[in-house]
């Protein structure tokens, strides 16, 4: 079976498990990552006070770290929910927001790397760069001009093999590795990046995948900025004439109308062997 093939089985499986997700995410965008989870199928949960995190974390079945709006109080929820969901054997899906544009920020991921163990890392060039301790950019948490799309396949697998977990590195081509393994997916629209929460969005989707993929991280990773990549080129077909706020909404229609056949038959994913 293809890996997209194996993709849109991927995405039945999910509809059919409705699974719940606890999304530890970014308050700038945390109403799109609610909807999108539910378009494609899970069940969101937000909480991330200490008192409850772990406790909330117990009845999920995948957790997600977002590090965009970090405070004290929710990095310690995080910490807490990311410790008890590695004790239930459950995938743990972190997105480094702005990786090393602050001190706060750089602790805060040294601290989540060093006492989580990680399923999947979805980031950009610039935050995988950081990542692996190089120079990435620090103007923005979307800035991958630092370091060259030419090395998003490596960048992918260095991130993959120094952390110990899938790295979903997306762009303008997203490169997925588990280390060994490297998929490359050509998805996806420019009106994206001029949407606030896409990127946090595709990070929620891959942990649903990710509660539905049996300890397959890698497919679940490409499904989940594969369903989005999609998703975006399905809006701009049907509604990006009329500007970026209608592109918004009509991306979360396309994953709520998003099929195993017609996300198989879409993805534009191929194994790269070099």
């Amino acid at each position: 079976m293809s890996i997209s093939a194996q993709a849109g089985t991927l995405l039945d499986a999910l509809r059919a498990r409705r699974p719940l997700v606890h999304c530890m995410t970014n308050y700038v965008t945390i109403n799109d990552c609610a909807n999108a989870a539910l378009a494609i199928g899970a069940s969101p949960i937000m909480a991330d006070d200490p008192g409850e995190a772990a406790e909330i974390t117990a009845h999920a079945a995948a957790l997600v770290l977002n590090i965009g709006k970090l405070d004290p109080r929710t990095l310690e929820g995080m910490v807490l929910a990311g410790k008890e969901a590695n004790r239930l054997g459950l995938p743990v899906v972190f997105d480094p927001v702005g990786a090393g544009v602050s001190t706060l920020r750089g602790q805060a991921v040294r601290r989540i790397v060093r006492e989580v163990r990680l399923s999947i890392v979805r980031c950009n060039r610039s935050e995988a760069a950081w990542l692996c301790g190089m120079h990435g950019s620090d103007s923005g948490v979307d800035a991958d001009g630092a370091v060259s799309p030419d090395d998003g396949a490596r960048l992918a697998r260095q991130t993959a093999r120094k952390l110990g977990c899938v790295t979903a590195l997306t762009g303008e081509t997203d490169f997925l590795s588990d280390g060994d393994r490297l998929i490359r997916c050509e998805n996806g629209h420019p009106m994206l990046s001029r949407v606030t929460g896409m990127g946090c969005a595709a990070t929620v989707l891959c942990a649903a995948f990710a509660a539905a993929a049996d300890g397959d991280c890698l497919t679940a990773a490409l499904a989940g900025v594969g369903a989005m990549g999609v998703a975006g080129e399905i809006a701009y077909r049907e509604a990006g004439v009329r500007g970026t706020g209608s592109f918004h909404i009509a991306v979360i229609d396309a994953l709520s109308r998003l099929d195993g056949a017609a996300f198989a038959a879409a993805l534009r994913a191929q194994e790269v062997h070099a």
